[in-house]
């Protein structure tokens, strides 16, 4: 047990520093490009966090099964493996044939840069089935590894390409140089890349419910940007871009700990209660997100003019209000997932279904970024309230009703 807590706190220490890393990065990119520049470089980052859902989704997926049905590891692998395989391919095709679309409609200046985010798709799904073998394994060490290399390789592409050609599709083209370093390290001794694994040894192990909370949170904390460029003209949808980059602070900081800490929450065996642990999950997560967003309103002016600028100090007051909606539904997801362990699929649901709300919501608030902003907090306020709320209530009747089930069951039988 001492082991598997050393190895978490390695994972989340190794994936803060990474994230700090590429935090540090975009502030560069906000610092040398002008508002409309940015914008597009910053969509550019939320394409490859909303792909990144998926990812997430299939990581979370495969080490749940794995540490739940260890004796079926190899086929519940070699099933993802396809699935992601037929998912990635697909997707990435269907991603590159819309791009030309995509990029009128997002204002962005390069057609390509869209295009090549599209080429790195299925080597990014493939990755995150890798870290979840990883993961399911309790090999956190390794693990770690693959989130540095994925850090580091990203980080020295982006300064050598976009210095040697600086443009928008440069940038793309760096992003994705960084799944490659991260599957180097984490490759399945295989003899051949998993990516061109084909053969359907079995059923597919369940995404479910923890991918469809995973799914939903990464929706609602990246595609408001996407919303502003739809919404807002390029400088003003550039200065949100700038808050978002603020606020989602918090939203890694969250997802970091619930990467490292689910494994040990569901594990079978462990001297901690199951109850205490999943208590300790969510308090913790709360807990985090509570503490940045204080700092975020509370030096907010500092935040700003450090990032980026007198350009952006206007902004500085929409940080704490964008930094809170952040954690709100950083914390509602954090219950969903929980329960989603345990069979209760209604938080998710409703955490998907409220992300599509808060998205159509955002696209008829655009008059100024302050009731973007506002609209935003409300949305997801009520979402999580209604996310907890569901939680409790449908996991007490549940209960109750399987309670009373196997009661009857009993009584029939004695």
């Amino acid at each position: 047990m001492k082991r598997l807590l050393a190895g978490s706190a390695g994972l989340v220490m190794a994936i803060m520093v990474v994230n700090a890393g590429n935090y540090g990065l975009n502030l560069l990119l906000a610092n040398a490009l002008d508002p409309s520049d940015f914008g597009d470089a910053s969509l550019l980052v939320t394409v490859l966090l909303v792909t990144g859902v998926l990812a997430g989704t299939l990581q979370l997926a495969t080490s749940v099964a794995t540490i739940r049905r260890p004796d079926q590891r190899d086929q519940q692998l070699g099933s993802m493996r396809l699935l992601t395989n037929r998912v990635g391919w697909v997707g990435g095709l269907l991603l590159g044939a819309v791009s030309p679309l995509a990029a009128d409609i997002l204002h962005v200046e390069s057609r390509w840069a869209l295009f090549i985010m599209a080429a790195g798709f299925p080597l990014h799904l493939q990755l995150a089935v890798e870290r979840g073998r990883l993961q399911g394994d309790l090999f956190l060490g390794r693990l770690a590894g693959t989130f540095v290399a994925e850090g580091v390789a990203r980080i020295v592409a982006t300064i050598a390409i976009v210095s040697l050609a600086p443009s928008v599709g440069a940038l793309a083209v760096a992003l994705n140089v960084g799944f490659l370093g991260g599957y180097l390290v984490c490759r399945p001794r295989l003899g051949r890349w998993s990516w061109l694994e084909l053969t359907n040894p079995g059923d597919h192990p369940p995404v479910g419910s923890v991918g469809t909370a995973v799914v939903a949170v990464t929706l609602i904390t990246n595609l408001d940007v996407v919303a502003a460029k739809c919404v807002f003209d390029p400088a003003t949808a550039g200065g949100f871009a700038a808050l978002a980059l603020g606020g989602r602070v918090v939203f890694f900081a969250s997802w970091t700990l619930q990467q490292a800490m689910l494994p040990l929450v569901i594990a079978e065996h462990a001297t901690i209660g199951r109850e205490l642990r999943q208590k300790l999950f969510v308090g913790g997560n709360a807990l985090v997100c509570a503490v940045l967003v204080v700092l975020a309103w509370g030096w907010s002016d500092r935040w700003i003019t450090l990032a980026f600028g007198a350009t952006y100090s206007d902004l500085a007051p929409l940080l704490g209000p964008y930094a809170l909606g952040t954690g709100v539904v950083s914390v509602a997801a954090a219950v969903a997932v929980i329960r989603s362990t345990e069979g209760n699929d209604w938080p998710s649901r409703f955490l998907l279904g409220g992300a599509v709300a808060v998205g159509a919501t955002l696209l008829f608030n655009g008059e100024t970024l302050k009731s973007f902003i506002d609209a935003r907090l409300l949305s997801v306020v009520l979402l999580a309230a209604l996310v907890i709320t569901a939680g409790n209530v449908s996991g007490r009747f549940s209960n109750s009703v399987i309670g009373s089930c196997r009661s009857g069951r009993e009584g029939a039988f004695s």
